[in-house]
């Protein structure tokens, strides 16, 4: 396992079990509230090819590609371990192009950094 994908393991395990991290994956569209389910599929330097998938507010990590995720991020995976210890955000690793994101909207990035920020504060 590459130090990006064992640092997300991490802060998986504890967003799985953080109701308020889990509220950032609802929307509420005219007073119904709506699942956030997403997948980002990681393309690292230090790590094999991973992804995660957002399902009805739970993350689940895996090992294999998905060729059909909707976030696609490829780059430095020093960055992710920076951004997993609260030392950046993903915002600031695409501003300084250690990762990018090559399919997908940058926002839903953001949602995502939202989630792990609530976690890392929650010790």
């Amino acid at each position: 396992m590459g130090p990006a994908k064992e640092n997300l393991t991490k802060i998986v395990e504890r967003l799985n079990q953080n109701p308020k991290a889990q509220a950032v994956f609802v929307t509420n569209i005219a007073g119904k509230d709506v699942n956030w389910n997403m997948s980002f599929q990681f393309n690292l330097d230090k790590d094999e090819p991973f992804f995660l998938e957002i399902k009805n507010r739970s993350i689940y990590l895996s090992e294999l590609s998905k060729s059909d995720a909707n976030i696609v991020i490829s780059g430095k995976s020093d960055a992710i371990v920076r951004i997993c210890e609260g030392k950046g955000d993903f915002t600031h690793a695409i501003s300084r192009e250690e990762i990018s994101v090559e399919r997908g909207k940058v926002m839903d990035v953001i949602r995502f950094t939202r989630a792990i920020t609530i976690v890392l504060k929650s010790n």
